[in-house]
């Protein structure tokens, strides 16, 4: 039975959003649904760890791989979203711009970390943290990913962003250097090595080879029509459940290192299987889903500063009560303020330029 109920198919529904300019509502949904993910599993294992009874048990159990399945959720859309932004960029002004690109880029994630950045030594000036320099330079230099330093907790959960920015900084040179045709066979190489990397790779916290997966996995979904048409015909509510049973359950077997080498296929075909079934749309378009989308960066960045175990204040915990205003301040003081910045940047370094005819993208 095909639960594929809205109009359009899965390969327009991915794209017209996107071509468009205009937000894609399930995508933003997907971004909620993973930081609510990294949320819950850290209150439950952390800040909340000595918290009695059976719920908090079998929730601390249950929210423990749902965080690594959030990050990667978080992946999987990066590299959709900026190939898919490529791409429009390509068929409507025939050439990318780097520079333009890099504004954008520059302006979305770097105001907000820097003022989590500026909380995090103002606590620590005033004693209420410890926040060593070693950590905080891997952090500011995007390299908590690499193993090289062991990022203290404050700043432990930035090694993502470091996963994205060594992709921001490879993806768009290669993109513009590589034609239509090239782009997916590369893809593809990049995918393949990495599930080989997991399948031999000890498993880490910083599972670079999955999160490059992840992000390869949706960047070739958003090139290749022949993935979107074959991932249409699979879209099945009753197979997708069942990735959803994997994802949640195997991480609690002795099987859970067999499943690693696969999370790139399996979270991708969560996340665009889901666009297209009504259930997972209703869930991902809801007025509370689609708010904590649209906070899921800043939610992701301060909840750190909240949900550590207690042990890690040096004083007393910060009230829960004070993040969602904390998030919704970076929201709208911050965030929004500079993506308009980004965008003005952006069309300020382009240079107009006749479109030309572009081959078709395979």
């Amino acid at each position: 039975m095909t639960a594929i109920s809205h109009k359009m198919p899965l390969s327009g529904a991915s794209h017209t959003a996107i071509s468009s300019g205009h937000r894609h509502k399930p995508v933003d949904g997907w971004r909620g649904v993973a930081a609510t993910f990294v949320v819950v599993a850290h209150a439950a294992n952390y800040r909340l760890r000595d918290v009695e009874g059976v719920t908090i048990h079998y929730l601390q159990r249950i929210s423990e791989p749902l965080a690594t399945t959030g990050v990667q959720i978080f992946f999987v859309i990066s590299g959709f979203i900026i190939t898919s932004l490529l791409i429009r960029e390509t068929h409507q002004r025939g050439r990318i711009s780097i520079a333009a690109f890099y504004a954008r880029r520059l302006c979305r994630i770097l105001p907000p970390l820097i003022c989590y950045y500026a909380a995090v030594l103002a606590l620590t000036s005033a004693g209420f943290i410890v926040l060593p320099t070693s950590s905080l330079i891997s952090s500011a230099t995007f390299t908590c990913n690499t193993g090289i330093v062991d990022c203290d907790w404050w700043v432990a959960h930035t090694w993502s962003l470091g996963v994205e920015e060594q992709f921001y900084l490879i993806f768009p040179f290669a993109f513009l250097l590589l034609s239509a045709g090239r782009r997916g066979a590369i893809l593809v190489a990049v995918l393949l090595a990495c599930i080989i990397g997991t399948a031999v790779q000890r498993p880490v916290f910083h599972a670079n080879f999955t999160s490059f997966g992840c992000i390869a996995a949706g960047a070739l979904y958003a090139t290749s029509p022949v993935l979107r048409s074959f991932c249409q015909r699979m879209t099945h509510l009753v197979p997708w459940l069942a990735v959803v049973v994997l994802l949640m359950l195997v991480p609690l077997t002795r099987y859970a290192a067999l499943l690693l080498p696969l999370l790139p296929l399996l979270i991708a075909y969560l996340v665009f299987a889901g666009n297209a079934l009504r259930l997972p749309r209703i869930i991902l378009e809801s007025r509370v889903v689609q708010w904590l989308g649209l906070c899921s960066y800043s939610l992701y960045l301060w909840q750190q500063l909240f949900l550590a175990d207690v042990d890690r204040y040096l004083g007393t915990p910060p009230p829960l009560v004070l993040l969602p205003i904390v998030v919704i301040a970076s929201v709208w003081v911050v965030e929004k303020p500079f993506i308009r910045i980004g965008r003005y940047l952006s069309h300020k370094v382009e240079r107009p330029t006749q479109t030309v005819d572009q081959p078709e993208l395979r």
